[in-house]
């Protein structure tokens, strides 16, 4: 494994108001017109950063990707990941139940809310986006489109119910619950879909959560049109919507994902809300895996890369997109949740890393 090596960074300035700078970066994407596009995990805005010099972003632009796709006012979509594909963007959320934290009011009261979980419809969330500033001919652009949902959540977490590995973490929870709610919570080991890649119609899905007996999964899934606005699970022909691969990620779960030739680059790190080890892997030929899969470490397969430095608290590294720093995909781009004070620049600045890859 190499020792990182820190390109350099980049300023993302946002608009003048300080409040609206977002602290909790959980995704990053680089469009063909050379913009950067950030989401921030706890809300339904997406935001566009145009290069106003070398190493420096910032017109912010605001787009509320949840009143496109009919999330109500003030439900949480959890966005964790984006991708670009053939003029489109494309965005998942989390699909996981939340359990409340303590917050020191009182051991009883404390006692309830961790045995409270609760259920947000909108975080069950994988869309697809058309932009007009992207480059790709007006032939190929599609409409805006998510996948279905269902009363149990969506088409996905339907078919994974029935799942011999993954189909035990999703129980519905007890009595009274509301429909579709999970019984385990994502930090709890409980689904978390936290990494998106997409290579035509096949959509990899990064799970944070479940690791099973140190085993990261990650689940590609074919979609189609469905009509109305809605994608669904192409079905094969011998049954099943999707594929399982099985990742041997030293026990860490999948943070994010990002496609880099006919690999796969796997931003991963620890399930439970933790400071711990976040590392890169990649895998050779991941966009081309073609039936179930398990891959242990191996020259060739399964490569970790290099560790992203870390600090106590602080500077947790969310987001990964490939970039290009001093030649074409050179480097991979990394944005942070809960960014340190070093990491801000100004009352409106923010600093995200480029590492060299090897």
């Amino acid at each position: 494994m190499e020792t990182p090596q820190l390109l350099g960074r980049l300023l993302l300035k946002f608009d003048t108001d300080a409040a609206a700078v977002p602290d909790d970066l959980s995704a990053a994407a680089r469009a063909p017109d050379g913009s950067v596009w950030v989401a921030s995990d706890e809300h339904g805005v997406l935001h566009r950063l145009s290069p106003e010099e070398p190493r420096v972003f910032s017109h912010q632009q605001r787009h509320d990707v949840a009143a496109l796709l009919g999330v109500k006012t003030g439900d949480e979509m959890d966005i964790e990941a984006l991708d670009m594909q053939d003029g489109h963007l494309w965005l998942v959320g989390s699909h996981s139940a939340v359990r409340k934290k303590p917050k020191g009011k009182g051991v009883a009261k404390d006692l309830a809310r961790l045995a409270t979980v609760e259920h947000q419809p909108a975080r069950f969330m994988l869309a697809r986006l058309p932009l007009p500033t992207f480059d790709a001919p007006r032939s190929k652009k599609k409409g805006a489109a998510k996948l279905e949902p269902s009363g149990t959540g969506n088409a996905l977490v339907d078919m994974l119910r029935d799942d011999e590995h993954l189909g035990p973490f999703l129980v519905p929870a007890g009595k009274g619950a509301p429909p579709g709610a999970l019984a385990i919570p994502s930090k709890d080991n409980g689904l978390d879909i936290e990494g998106l890649a997409v290579h035509g119609d096949r959509v990899f899905l990064g799970l944070r959560g479940p690791v099973l007996r140190g085993w990261a999964v990650m689940l590609e899934v074919e979609v189609e049109e469905a009509g109305g606005g809605f994608l669904q699970p192409k079905r094969k022909k011998k049954g099943g919507g999707y594929r399982k691969h099985f990742l041997d990620l030293d026990g860490l779960g999948i943070r994010e994902l990002s496609r880099h030739g006919d690999d796969l680059l796997i931003l991963a790190g620890p399930t439970l809300p933790l400071d711990g080890t976040i590392r890169l892997y990649r895998l050779r030929g991941g966009l081309h895996l073609t039936e179930d899969s398990i891959h242990k470490q191996a020259p060739g397969d399964l490569e970790p890369l290099f560790d992203i430095p870390r600090t106590e608290k602080t500077d947790h590294a969310e987001g990964v997109a490939l970039f290009s720093y001093f030649e074409k995909d050179d480097s991979v781009l990394i944005v942070y949740d809960s960014p340190s004070p070093q990491r801000r620049y100004g009352p409106c600045g923010v600093l995200a890393d480029v590492f060299r890859l090897f």
